[in-house]
């Protein structure tokens, strides 16, 4: 696999490793024909998340596995490199000024990560533009570890509870969508 990403692209791949980072400590890529699926897993396996990142995404996407070719701000460029004979992920962050970061990391082989769950039981699909989840999370503290996201045939309902350190002060907070 060899995919090209550049400009503003960096920033959204970056934002979605992190936010899989929250979920799991282990990341999987999965270039796949219709694009990267990039997917992670919690340790107790109750929580799977998923991103897959088009081939128009990249300026460049091939997931032909036996190709062998060569998140700052100051990043124009990152190419991300599969070389199945190390068992590595090449990561090379083309920076400004000439000057190039290469992250060469181990991997191992294993089944493609997909969430185990029988579909028809879950009739529900969330899909929403990213500004309107964004409007919604900005009234959950910034500092909330935990909060739970429920889903029927008629309302979305997202919660937490609060509880201050420094006082006995403990609070709710409950939004509906309908």
């Amino acid at each position: 696999m060899k995919c090209v990403i550049e400009g503003n692209g960096i920033k959204v791949f970056g934002k979605a490793v992190h936010a899989l980072s929250r979920i799991g400590d282990e990341i999987w890529l999965d270039p796949l024909e219709k694009g990267l699926a990039v997917r992670t897993v919690n340790s107790s396996q109750s929580a799977y998340a998923c991103f897959c990142f088009t081939p128009l995404f990249f300026q460049q996407y091939i997931p032909d596995p036996d190709i062998q070719k060569d998140c700052e701000r100051s990043v124009d460029k990152c190419e991300i490199s599969i070389n199945i004979p190390n068992s590595r992920v090449i990561f090379q962050f083309h920076c400004r000024h000439g000057i190039t970061k290469t992250y060469n990391l181990g991997y191992q082989e294993c089944e493609a990560l997909q969430a185990v769950f029988p579909a028809h039981l879950s009739p529900n699909i969330l899909m929403a533009q990213s500004k309107l989840l964004g409007d919604i999370v900005v009234h959950f503290p910034v500092s909330q570890e935990e909060v739970t996201l429920s889903i029927s045939s008629f309302k979305v309902t997202l919660k937490t509870f609060c509880e201050e350190e420094n006082s006995k002060e403990t609070f709710v907070v409950f939004i509906v969508v309908h």
